[in-house]
């Protein structure tokens, strides 16, 4: 039998929720103020006393669904202090154009956050939560999904922690994770071929409102802005290993800055420590997650990266790993017990995990990919059918970042228009572009 190290924090249910990133102190503090006692335990020192490590974004993206749960929770006004806000998106080209997409037709912004501010903040909420108990450099070695149980390093010492229930927010390389599979579920854990570095730069010339971005076919760089900076927030994105653009292991800093400033030559002319950045910041892989057991029984479920880890360029990450909160939440308010609250989470959330990590690959392509003929034309038609018919046709990103539509639901109604677009494409060819309103509007009758 495992030793409780729980006495004295009360009689009501006790959650352990492992990982204190940023969607474990959203959990905690939604389930402290509705079952008593919830222990969070992190692997890591606390950030708030020490400096961020490598491999983590500098900035995250907040839109309508992590929105949300900051204000369900009360943050939102103080969140807000710290976020810029952006219209679009500011594709520069290599022919020296550019070309500005809004985020939604009518000027509505997302809003890019430092991932470090925005952490500290939410641990400092959770921490203020009455029945959080908040606890740093506590790898949690083992779970006992039996017990349920965790076996946690404190120091050199080890000690079994019971618990009514665990929720796994301990991202890609989840322990709670690996507990089901030993279970019997199945994970699929990879790696991109996509690698990227933080590069900060200033960016004089630049709208401050806008995402920036350079596309260069095998390879992107994107820069936010930075609050109470001047500066931005810069990622280049490259395969792992070439050939043509990459990271491969033979590149050196100078081989690896002549790439960059090849690919890049507008944003590398204001960056005067190029080669220093590139040799001094770590390159951070892409890893996604998909598992198709998210739950077990009432004893365990899992939330965010643990479950469905994704690339991220569609900046929802961090949103969909709150909404999975919010919906575990709603289904325990709902649900007659937690078994039945768990099972009906994961039928909830685990295709949207699925649809909004394929999403977000797929928006990599597309502000990488450089101007082709064929694709101009049915985004052209795309946005023509957009615009004809607002109430029907709705731009994805619009979907995923500005209501809390299904992203299932998203990708689906999304895949149709494109369909419909290649359709009248194929059918009346590049003259499809300039078909008047009434030809076209007959076009997507018929199907």
């Amino acid at each position: 039998m495992h030793t409780s190290s729980t006495s004295g924090f009360g009689t009501g249910k006790h959650v352990a929720v492992v990982g204190a990133g940023l969607a474990g102190p959203v959990a905690a503090i939604y389930l402290a103020r509705r079952h008593d006692l919830v222990t969070l335990l992190e692997r890591h020192p606390d950030p708030r006393r020490s400096a961020a490590g490598p491999g983590r974004s500098l900035m995250v993206i907040l839109s309508n669904r992590g929105w949300r749960v900051l204000r369900e929770l009360g943050l939102e006004r103080a969140v807000r202090r710290i976020c810029s806000p952006l219209t679009g998106r500011c594709g520069h080209l290599p022919d020296g154009s550019t070309v500005v997409t809004p985020y939604s037709r009518d000027g509505a912004p997302i809003w890019a956050v430092q991932r470090e501010r925005l952490h500290r903040m939410l641990l400092d909420a959770a921490q203020a939560e009455p029945g959080v108990r908040l606890h740093f450099e506590r790898p949690v070695l083992e779970v006992d999904l039996d017990a349920p149980a965790l076996l946690v390093r404190a120091g050199e010492a080890e000690r079994w922690i019971e618990c009514d229930h665990i929720l796994g927010c301990d991202g890609v390389r989840s322990t709670v994770r690996a507990a089901l599979v030993a279970k019997g579920g199945r994970e699929e854990v990879g790696t991109l071929e996509l690698a990227y570095q933080e590069i900060v730069l200033p960016l004089p010339a630049c709208d401050r409102g806008l995402m920036h971005y350079w596309p260069a076919g095998d390879a992107l760089f994107g820069a936010f802005p930075m609050v109470s900076s001047d500066l931005f927030a810069g990622s280049v994105f490259l395969r792992r290993e070439g050939p043509g653009p990459s990271y491969s292991a033979a590149a050196g800093t100078r081989a690896l800055a002549e790439q960059f400033t090849r690919l890049f030559p507008e944003p590398a002319r204001n960056i005067p420590d190029l080669r220093r950045q590139l040799a001094t910041k770590p390159v951070s892989s892409l890893r996604v997650t998909r598992c198709d057991r998210w739950v077990l029984g009432d004893r365990a479920a899992l939330i965010g990266d643990s479950c469905h880890a994704m690339a991220p360029f569609m900046g929802q990450g961090m949103n969909c790993a709150f909404e999975d909160v919010r919906t575990l939440v709603n289904c325990l308010d709902r649900e007659p017990d937690w078994a039945s609250a768990f099972a009906e989470y994961e039928r909830i959330r685990r295709s949207d995990g699925e649809a909004i990590a394929e999403i977000s690959y797929e928006h990599y392509r597309t502000m990488s990919r450089l101007p082709d003929a064929r694709h101009e034309a049915e985004e052209a038609i795309t946005r023509r059918l957009v615009g004809l018919m607002p109430d029907r046709f709705v731009p994805l990103y619009e979907r995923c970042a500005f209501s809390e539509e299904s992203y299932r639901s998203a990708l689906d109604q999304d895949r149709r228009l494109r369909a419909l677009a290649r359709r009248i494409l194929n059918r009346h060819g590049a003259a499809a572009i300039d078909l008047p309103d009434p030809r076209l509007r007959e076009c997507v009758s018929s199907g």
